[in-house]
């Protein structure tokens, strides 16, 4: 069986492995390309342990409030005693399913919502959320992996599926593949979802592994991906004979350097239109 890891131990492993190689990057990611306002609120989406959250309400001060959501309590946790050591009064911990915010009451001027560790099928849903929860002309923005992320975990995969027999599997494959939004299906799902002056970016990114072993025992790999990208395996012995043959094939090929896995990250933004713009806008 997979290890079973407690609520705190994976929160833990969360801030200490998963915050500095990865969610600190996609946070870099906004604050250098959505304008933050000087007032107002401001809510976060999958916070995490509250790093972003927190330097925004530091950079609002009181003239505006953050309010910051995350599914997982014990990363909130995490969050409130990093916030409480800064004295910050401005920010609030909610724990909350990111596709039933259930919010009425909050209008944000801006929202911003990180989706990179949830499955692609709950991207859309959480993002209507944002979107309820944003006021008119206010901003929207996500994070999100698209299509070509994890390419050569998929091809190593492909590889130890043919290597141990497993050929009528492939096909699972070709639909994980498939599950990563092009740029095209992530603006028009914005578009969807009634945001315009759509703008979107995509930076290329690369996470090093110094063997096999190190791959599948990475925090961010054991913890966010590696069982849905396994789960049609039929058996855990199956599951362990994939691995292990997946782990030889790394050891063989980049026995003398790093297994680079490539990661397409995408910020989209885009603004929430006012009533008027649509009693204004030309007939036909």
């Amino acid at each position: 069986m997979p290890h079973m890891r407690s609520t705190k131990e994976l929160a833990y492993r969360y801030d200490l492995y998963v915050v500095p190689y990865w969610r600190e990057a996609f946070d870099q990611f906004i604050l250098e390309r959505v304008a933050i306002p000087q007032t107002g609120n401001i809510l976060t989406v999958n916070c995490g342990t509250g790093g972003l959250a927190i330097e925004l309400a530091m950079k609002l001060g009181d003239r505006g409030d953050v309010i910051a959501t995350d599914q997982a309590i014990e990363r909130l946790r995490l969050a409130r005693a990093k916030a409480s050591m800064k004295h910050l009064n401005n920010i609030h911990f909610l724990e909350k399913d990111p596709t039933h915010l259930g919010m009425e009451e909050y209008a944000f001027e801006l929202v911003i919502g990180d989706a990179t560790l949830i499955a692609p099928e709950h991207v859309e849903p959480m993002l209507a959320e944002m979107v309820r929860l944003t006021e008119e002309d206010g901003t929207v923005a996500l994070t999100v992996l698209a299509q070509g992320s994890f390419g050569e975990v998929f091809s190593l995969l492909w590889e130890a599926l043919y290597l141990c027999e497993l050929t009528d599997l492939v096909p699972h494959v070709e639909a994980l593949i498939r599950e990563y939004p092009t740029a095209d299906h992530l603006q028009q799902m914005m578009k969807r979802q009634g945001i315009h002056r759509v703008r979107w970016f995509i930076e290329r990114r690369e996470l090093d592994f110094a063997s096999g072993e190190e791959v599948f025992q990475s925090p961010l790999i054991e913890d966010y991906f590696l069982d849905r990208w396994l789960a049609f395996l039929p058996t855990e012995a199956t599951r362990r004979r994939v691995i292990k043959k997946m782990i030889q094939i790394i050891n063989r090929e980049h026995r003398s350097s790093y297994f680079e896995v490539s990661v397409k990250a995408a910020l989209l933004m885009g603004k929430k239109p006012s009533r008027d713009s649509f009693s204004s806008a030309p007939a036909g």
